[in-house]
């Protein structure tokens, strides 16, 4: 059996589950996962939350006991919170890696076959360790505000020579990985937990006709004057529903939330997976109203297979992954922010239970099931003598 050091840039319990949580979970159903909590790309502020998050981070590091996880842990699965400093350059790179070693020395001792599969280039030297290194790469990390693109752009160049195999979660992603010189990328869209979110959609007679967005509330992702005009264009029919934590990467997002609720939109709060199905599954459309910049021409939401797998109609700003499934899908409809919010009545208006379920359908092969298994014989494939 393997074990996988899964180097993640999220905290285990971080309000929404993404990718990286996903991936350990799948992986653990045949190897050993120890999953690192994030090291800190992103140079932490004196706001209120910044400050929590260090704190509970020092506590978790310091503690002689394992922390119970708030997200449930699958079995097999350890969560590691090393005690590293958030700046990734020369005078402190020493003593990170120190730390982080020292962090990981089960893994590093461990039998072999012993394989890193990171989310973050930031390494320490990890991979010379492995005997298989996988580069998984959700975003573009360099061009996230407030990360450290020097130590991004050092580490994707370190690992492009060590990796067996890079996988990339957008065309935009896959093309930069390319072009720093990865020899095998491959293209592996974000997927969603579907059946969770398929399991609670509701017949086309309970619906209402209310718009959801759930994920992050930040200013770095989000176009608030686009969000506006879907607050306004809903407003009198429905309701804007917002789903999820207020800046959980940085910044502040209380000011926005004020102005959208004078709008008429309504914030729920973070939920659980099967809380944001129950939602979702009310709902007409989910909206991806996403700014358009250097850092989300790389994304690829899943929230798209949540919305479509809770039989929802998909409207999005102009991003290039979504727009590519678009092509594919005539549930999901991609329009500038000008233009996004004049398809909102012809998309909120009654739809038929045969509609609901051709939405559902079309996320089927879009689950979490289907590519765990894929991932699952990747590392097998790679790691085979």
């Amino acid at each position: 059996m393997a074990n996988v050091l899964m180097l993640g840039t999220a905290e285990w319990d971080s309000p929404i589950a993404t990718n990286q949580h996903y991936v350990a979970r799948e992986l653990a159903r045949t190897a050993n996962v120890t999953f690192v909590e994030s090291l800190g790309l992103r140079r932490p502020t004196l706001r209120r939350d910044d400050v929590v998050r260090m704190v509970s981070r020092v506590r978790r590091a310091l503690s002689d006991q394992e922390i119970p996880a708030q997200r449930p842990r699958p079995a097999g699965t350890r969560i590691v919170s090393p005690l590293v400093l958030p700046v990734h350059r020369t005078p402190t790179y020493p003593v990170n890696r120190a730390l982080l070693r020292r962090a990981t020395g089960d893994w590093l001792r461990s039998e072999r076959p012993r394989v890193l599969w990171t989310f973050t280039p930031v390494t320490y030297g990890l991979e010379e360790a492995a005997d298989l290194v996988v580069y998984h790469c959700v975003d573009l990390l360099a061009t996230f505000p407030g990360v450290d693109a020097v130590a991004v752009a050092r580490g994707e160049r370190s690992l492009s020579t060590r990796t067996a195999v890079a996988v990339a979660t957008s065309t935009a992603v896959r093309e930069h990985l390319a072009a720093i010189g990865f020899p095998r990328v491959e293209l592996l869209p974000n997927v969603a937990d579907v059946s969770v979110f398929t399991a609670a959609s509701r017949p086309a007679a309970q619906r209402r006709p209310d718009v959801l967005f759930s994920g992050n509330l930040t200013v770095h992702k989000l176009d608030l004057r686009l969000l506006e005009s879907i607050a306004t264009a809903v407003r009198g029919r429905g309701e804007l529903l917002l789903a999820g934590p207020l800046a959980a990467g940085g910044g502040s997002f209380d000011a926005e939330l004020r102005q959208l609720e004078a709008l008429g939109a309504r914030h729920l709060g973070v939920l659980s997976p099967d809380q944001l199905a129950e939602v979702a599954g009310t709902c007409a459309v989910g909206v991806i109203p996403y700014a358009i910049n250097d850092y989300t021409r790389g994304v690829s939401p899943l929230k798209c297979f949540e919305y479509l797998s809770s039989g929802l109609a998909v409207l999005s700003s102009p991003l290039p992954a979504v727009a590519e499934l678009a092509r594919a899908n005539p549930h999901v409809t991609v329009a500038d922010a000008d233009d996004l919010p004049t398809h909102l009545p012809g998309l909120l208006q009654p739809v038929t239970d045969t509609v609901v379920d051709a939405r559902m359908a079309s996320a089927a092969e879009h689950g979490w099931e289907g590519r765990g298994a894929l991932l699952r014989n990747l590392l097998l494939t790679e790691v085979a003598p």
